[in-house]
């Protein structure tokens, strides 16, 4: 694929299908009992971050290349009405829930409130509280994410990112700049075997910046020709071999190695490895490009959230789902399917819409404070009246 192609491409299908598989994996991984627990699932968050550093990044690029500035007021926009109104509908509807049946403070909600509504999700596992499932731990991603954008385009800004000479050693700077502040906020390095460890890692930002990086070297010319060999549908077959490999080893690999942090390392890599054949054309980026695939990709943000409550709900409805086993991690996935359609059609397009239209009148209100003054027209004289054509015969 050239990188004109490349930069043409105004939608990348084959990654809502690998976000199809990512939650995917997570919901059967937790539900499905010892049959799949050779997926790893658990490592499909960090699929999503990649995805996410990557998609965020590259739209940034974009713009920056089409207007010719990075809006960070547009950028916060579009965050906030892609991503709090499924949330807010889901974490208010759980709440309503639990408050309905009396569980209100037996599930520590008073206390769980404070990190789920400021986005200090992944802090709550270890905050001292009653251990309680209040059904959104799930969420914890969310807070990673959330901080890091609240940074990554600011950095983007400073460094004049479209700058025409030293935008990559720029844009280095600005990396090494987010991730010597990172560990200030997370629980350090350490992973071992403690949840709580693994949810406050450093590590989670540096795989997010992975995603980062990658959009930034597939936009610039120079980082396209040296990934470019990745493009040919030839290069699917070693790295899909790699990627599906270590995702049905990882777990054995981790126990095994103690060397959890090169792994996730090593999986983020050939996660962006991965998403270079899934940008160009081929069989890998048609199969996941599929009806199908797009349809549980559009909703895997809300179908990721709903996988707890759903699963509770599901084993009240029928007690016999509550052993982990495929029947029921299937019934959750095709439950929390159906939910998470209605709120992307009711309440995640229509939101992203009002976003786009809240983004295009402050644009044009822009262009027209920036629109230079129309010159005054000057005062017209009158014009004589025109002297009567003379007239003529038919027969000239």
């Amino acid at each position: 694929m050239s990188h004109e192609d490349y930069l043409g491409s105004r939608r990348f299908p084959g990654l809502d299908g690998l976000r199809a598989i990512a939650a995917t994996m997570v919901i059967f991984y937790h539900f499905g009992g010892p049959n799949w627990t050779f997926l790893s699932g658990w490592v499909g968050v960090y699929i999503f971050f990649v995805l996410s550093g990557f998609l965020i990044t590259t739209l940034l690029l974009r713009e920056q290349d089409r207007t010719g500035r990075i809006s960070l007021s547009n950028f916060y926009i579009r965050r906030v009405f892609r991503i709090l109104p499924p949330y807010l509908v889901i974490l208010g509807g759980i709440v309503a829930f639990v408050i309905l049946r009396g569980e209100f403070f037996t599930r520590d909600f008073p206390h769980a409130l404070k990190y789920y509504l400021t986005f200090l999700n992944e802090f709550f596992p270890g905050s001292g509280g009653n251990g309680s499932d209040n059904f959104f731990s799930g969420s914890w991603t969310l807070g990673i994410e959330e901080k890091f954008y609240l940074v990554w385009p600011f950095l983007l800004v400073a460094i004049g990112i479209g700058a025409a000479k030293r935008k990559f050693l720029l844009v280095g700077t600005a990396m090494v700049i987010l991730l010597a502040l990172v560990p200030l906020t997370t629980g350090g390095w350490a992973l071992g075997t403690s949840k709580v460890a693994i949810y406050t890692s450093t590590i989670h930002y540096f795989i997010l910046a992975g995603g980062c990086l990658l959009a930034i070297l597939l936009h610039y010319r120079r980082g396209y020709a040296v990934l470019k060999p990745l493009t040919h549908p030839l290069a699917a077959i070693p790295i899909a071999a790699a990627f599906g490999l270590m995702t049905a080893n990882l777990d054995r690999l981790w126990t095994e190695t103690q060397q959890n942090l090169l792994l996730l390392v090593g999986y983020a890599v050939l996660t962006m490895l991965l998403l270079i054949v899934l940008v160009s054309p081929g069989p890998l980026r048609w199969l996941l490009g599929t009806a199908p695939m797009r349809f549980v990709g559009e909703r895997s943000y809300s179908l990721y959230l709903l996988q707890g409550p759903v699963h509770f709900v599901v084993v009240q409805a029928v007690p016999g789902l509550a052993q982990n086993r495929t029947v029921s991690a299937l019934t959750v996935f095709l439950v929390g399917l159906a939910i998470a359609d209605l709120i992307h059609r009711w309440v995640e397009k229509p939101l992203i819409d009002v976003g786009k239209r809240l983004i295009a009148r402050k644009e044009a209100r822009r262009e027209e404070r920036q629109a230079p003054p129309r010159p005054a027209e000057p005062h017209a004289e009158p014009k004589p009246e025109p002297a009567p054509a003379p007239a003529t015969s038919s027969a000239s």
